[in-house]
């Protein structure tokens, strides 16, 4: 009863369901009160929703579904729901987003960033990239006092880990140990300290972070490993993408007049 049902509503709406194997993007996919689907819109369906390829076999769905919007649609406008305020003023946003769209994607592609171009950046970069890790082990405690009582302690031949297991507050870390971390990846009081340690050594006084008082050892350093080209292009690509995209904004300012009104 259901299939015919549909077939029925198909009929009334003019609906064509027969769909070539191989379908060119502008082919009839189907019909609505005489307003055309075309497999484009199929094809604009399936990457909207994102769907899987067993998704997007099932076609009598969607093509059900873009009858369906095409129906509201066509409803909408015979109400003149496209004359209202609201609707104006939301359709000019949408407007307004689509266009900024393209500009910005046209401005990203006016000049393609060239393999170069890409090269040469990855060269600048590599220093930053080759950066110093360190192998560290800390203590971290409420207060001055504490950490002063656990450098007496190491001074006496107290064994690092074993107070770590005891007295730190950092229990994520098991006998204290960081692993390996390049020294940006602490907060600044930490990575200055450490990065000024020598191997083998700890903290000959305390060091003062937002998250309490440290104590730390260095265990190892060495040369960090920057990742091989082909790996870092794709972002590489991008970050030049967002510096030609920054360098159009900046023109763009440049050559306006902008009046900010302030309170």
């Amino acid at each position: 009863m259901k299939l015919k049902h549909k077939l029925l509503i198909g009929s009334a709406l003019g609906l064509a369901m027969s769909i070539p194997a191989f379908a060119a993007p502008t082919d009839v996919i189907a019909t609505v009160n005489g307003s055309k689907i075309l497999q484009k819109d199929v094809d604009n369906y399936i990457q909207e929703f994102r769907l899987s390829p067993e998704q997007a076999q099932q076609r009598d769905l969607i093509i059900d579904e873009l009858v369906s919007r095409q129906l509201v649609y066509q409803d909408a406008i015979k109400k003149k729901l496209d004359k209202r305020p609201e609707v104006i003023a939301e359709l000019e946003q949408i407007k307004s987003k689509v266009l900024l769209n393209a500009a910005v994607k046209e401005a990203a592609n006016a000049k393609p960033i060239s393999e170069d171009e890409i090269k040469k950046e990855y060269e600048l970069q590599l220093p930053k990239m080759q950066q110093q890790e360190y192998k560290a082990r800390h203590i971290l405690v409420k207060t001055e006092e504490e950490a002063n009582n656990l450098l007496t302690a190491l001074a006496r031949g107290a064994d690092f880990s074993t107070l770590a297991n005891e007295k730190s507050l950092d229990t994520s870390a098991k006998d204290g140990d960081l692993g390996w971390f390049p020294a940006n990846q602490m907060v600044p009081p930490f990575a200055e300290a450490v990065s000024q340690m020598k191997k083998g050594s700890h903290s000959k006084t305390p060091v003062q972070t937002q998250f309490g008082w440290h104590i730390i050892s260095l265990d190892d350093s060495r040369q960090g490993k920057a990742p091989d080209y082909e790996t870092i292009k794709p972002q590489l690509q991008n970050f030049l993408q967002q510096r030609q995209i920054s360098a159009y904004l900046e023109k763009l300012r440049t050559g306006a007049k902008i009046d900010i009104k302030t309170k």
